[in-house]
């Protein structure tokens, strides 16, 4: 049995630009200057699908520079879970994009 992994940044394999979209709170939309509870923070993680030792795993890497100010995610959980809180916010934006090619690919066929 294997662990199956698909990269919602890059469906066809490889490595691709998350487009994640998180939702602040009203101190936080303070403090980053913004008035809509959502955000997305292009450019700033990629993914990429990973094996090794009989795991398999979605690596997100923090690809933004050290000067950019937007706020970055952590391992709340600890190194053994990492960004399993925020995984579909990571890949919000590329899961509505995937959705919406699927959908005009369905339509296109019907036709």
């Amino acid at each position: 049995m294997h662990v199956a992994c698909v990269n919602p940044a890059s469906l066809a394999g490889g490595s691709g630009s998350l487009e994640p979209y998180f939702n602040l709170t009203a101190q936080q939309r303070a403090a980053v200057g913004v008035k809509t509870p959502w955000v997305e923070y292009p450019d700033l993680y990629s993914a990429s699908c990973q094996s090794a030792g009989g795991a398999t795993w979605l690596q997100v890497d923090d690809v933004g520079t050290a000067s950019d100010p937007r706020p970055r995610i952590t391992e709340t959980l600890g190194p053994t879970w990492g960004f399993h809180l925020y995984d579909v916010n990571l890949a919000l934006g590329n899961l509505v994009g995937d959705v919406r090619a699927q959908e005009q690919a369905s339509q296109a066929a019907s036709r």
